[in-house]
């Protein structure tokens, strides 16, 4: 029981409460998404220093309050930040792992594919070329048309270009070597709903 008066004795509960809620929540959030990990964290760490803040003001109910609804609000950006993170690097990491090479171009060319089932696939998944004079070379000699040839070259310039205008700045020089060619962004198609003709009306002749 508490001996001491009712402030006091809400100051050591909140004290109390926020650091088994901290231990709670770090060992059972381990698996949990980042956004409500580092929102429960938060919640322990505000309600622990509101109360301590509060107590010296003689608030300590008001600080625990206050500072257990800031943590929250830190904690969940902090977190949501960090998701948006990790959801990022693992889209660039699958990405990378589905692009094209060169000898992917090579694979498919002898293998009797169309170039247009090629350019597609370039498309969709993007690739690193060596587009420079031994590489289109190379290519040409394995069986690569030209065709494909240049959906690559295109590609790669088109991407070159997008990401010189996301950073604001180009150097105007073209770099001849490995390239990197963007998978196109996935369109979605809606398809309209099929028009009713209405049935014309068939008249009756009067005799």
């Amino acid at each position: 029981m508490c001996n001491h008066n009712h402030r006091d004795c809400f100051f050591s509960r909140a004290i109390v409460v926020g650091t088994l809620s901290l231990t709670g929540f770090v060992a059972g959030c381990q698996s949990s998404n980042p956004v409500h990990q580092k929102a429960a964290i938060g919640t322990a760490l505000g309600t622990t220093a509101g109360a301590i803040i509060g107590h010296q003001s003689d608030h300590a109910a008001e600080g625990a309050l206050i500072g257990a609804a800031a943590g929250a609000l830190t904690g969940g950006i902090v977190g949501n930040a960090q998701a948006e993170r990790e959801a990022a690097e693992a889209q660039a990491i699958q990405a990378h792992q589905s692009a094209l090479v060169d000898q992917d171009l090579i694979h498919m060319s002898q293998s009797g594919l169309g170039d247009s089932v090629i350019v597609n696939a370039i498309q969709q998944r993007g690739g690193r070329f060596d587009l420079s004079p031994a590489g289109l070379i190379h290519l040409k000699s394995n069986g690569v048309s030209n065709a494909v040839i240049e959906a690559v070259q295109r590609a790669s310039i088109a991407s070159q270009s997008s990401a010189s205008g996301a950073s604001g700045a180009s150097s105007g020089v073209a770099v001849q070597g490995v390239v990197v060619v963007r998978p196109r962004p996935i369109a979605k198609v809606v398809v309209p709903a099929p028009r009713v003709k209405p049935r014309p009306v068939k008249r009756r002749r009067r005799w």
